[in-house]
């Protein structure tokens, strides 16, 4: 008899060994049972960043975690449940990711738009590239302190890029202030300082320094349009081939559409939602 209890005790043992949940050898949190794995922080980690930004973030993603994890467990001790429209919601959420995930298998993410396309679009869309402001082409630069030699050199020049260029000062600007080609930018929106000084020059020009708050401004004068004009084919071709790229995935969801519904058996039933 004694020897039968040890043997089912030894049995217990090994028994409940097994069953013991052995904890992942990543871990960067733990609330009691459950864990946080390095590889399930990085999950929520987006690229790009710097490394002290990285650190950051996942500091906060570690503590929103446990935070997180304190409260499902105080709501599952109280015996809290999801009902069925919120585990329809999580069941809605899984099935489109899988579907997400098919398309991206099945749908071509590599169109290739050509010039004929590009071409073709522009003429039969091209009241659609209006103006519907008076815009001015510019090339700027900022610098923040008054620079003698800098000054000089700008003063010499008909072309402020190739200056903006060899300082990096392409590099340096901000979104909000940047430094190079702006393109055309509404008159609307640029400093007022800016426009008065505009109304005096002529095409090609360099402004003489604008003083501002945040340094000093050159504006160069590349083109002005009215409102009202086309803006022409290669200031719109990036916008051209982004829609064209569209139209062919939507042309190409619709074909999936059709073929997959041949393989399977729909019915609806109208008369019931009434």
């Amino acid at each position: 008899m004694y020897r039968y209890i040890v043997i089912v005790l030894a049995v217990l043992t090994l028994w409940g060994c097994r069953e013991e949940k052995i904890p992942p050898s990543d871990i960067v949190a733990q609330v009691d049972e459950s864990y946080l794995t390095k590889k399930e922080l990085n999950y929520n980690i987006p690229s790009g960043f710097s490394n002290d930004i990285v650190l950051d973030l996942k500091k906060n993603l570690i503590n929103k975690w446990v935070e997180e994890e304190i409260f499902l467990k105080s709501a599952e001790q109280e015996g809290l449940t999801l009902d069925d429209k919120e585990e329809y919601l999580i069941e809605e959420y899984r099935k489109s990711l899988l579907i997400q995930k098919y398309l991206e298998q099945k749908l071509n993410r590599n169109i290739i738009v050509t010039e004929r396309e590009i071409d073709n679009y522009y003429k039969m869309h091209k009241d659609e590239f209006v103006r519907t402001e008076n815009e001015i082409h510019l090339i700027h630069l900022l610098l923040q302190q008054k620079d003698k030699a800098i000054f000089d050199e700008i003063r010499k020049t008909d072309n402020l890029m190739p200056l903006i260029e060899k300082y990096y000062f392409d590099q340096k600007s901000t979104v909000e202030m940047p430094n190079g080609d702006l393109g055309y930018v509404a008159e609307k929106d640029l400093p007022k300082k800016f426009l008065n000084v505009l109304k005096k020059m002529k095409t090609g020009v360099i402004s003489r320094p604008i003083k501002m708050d945040d340094g000093f401004h050159f504006i160069q004068l590349i083109d002005r349009k009215n409102a009202g004009t086309y803006r022409d084919l290669e200031l719109v071709r990036n916008d051209i081939v982004l829609r064209l790229r569209k139209e062919h995935q939507t042309e190409e969801l619709t074909r999936l559409k059709r073929e997959l519904k041949e393989k399977f058996q729909v019915q609806t039933f109208l008369s019931k939602i009434q």
